[in-house]
């Protein structure tokens, strides 16, 4: 079974659960944090993803970094992770209860990448433009910056792109030319 598959499982047991015992936001805070911490740190993505290190020290490693932060039943999620030694799954199933939860609250995910950093005029705009392309209020929008576009934006939204940058510009038209 695919990596997506199972971390798609388990979130959605863990979303279920955490609705359950009334512990959602807390949970998603949980999961925040965990993914920022895979987003910053690679070794800790390498250690749980390493089959060298035992289960248990990895379990271990998780209980003291995360007893004094994490909800119980986020300890206890990463514990039966642990235990059925799926520990490498982990950031999988952090950014997977992510697009869950955001699913669950009508939250529309969208990307927008621009040659310089967004201020706040315009990412309310962009917000307000994919807001209007998807249908949904809440929208986050993750921004990154790549100078080779060199003006312009690139949008993607649920599977939609929309290009209206310099580069892509010039790529159409040396497409005609061709």
């Amino acid at each position: 079974m695919s990596e997506y598959r199972v971390a798609s499982r388990y979130a959605k047991s863990l979303l279920t659960l955490s609705q359950e015992r009334g512990v959602l936001e807390q949970v998603n805070q949980d999961f925040e944090l965990f993914r920022k911490i895979c987003k910053d740190n690679r070794d800790f993505v390498v250690m749980l993803k390493n089959p060298i290190i035992n289960h248990d020290k990895k379990s271990a490693i998780l209980n003291r970094l995360f007893e004094e932060r994490f909800q119980k039943e986020t300890l206890a999620f990463l514990g039966i992770i642990a235990q059925k030694n799926r520990e490498m799954l982990l950031p999988a199933i952090a950014e997977e209860f992510h697009t869950q939860y955001n699913q669950f609250h009508g939250i529309g995910m969208a990307s927008v990448t621009t040659v310089i950093p967004l201020d706040d005029s315009l990412r309310q705009d962009f917000k307000d433009l994919t807001s209007r392309l998807i249908g949904k209020q809440g929208i986050e929008l993750a921004e990154n910056i790549d100078k080779d576009l060199i003006g312009g934006y690139v949008l993607k939204v649920e599977g939609k792109q929309v290009d209206e940058s310099l580069r892509g510009k010039l790529n159409e038209l040396a497409l005609k030319f061709s």
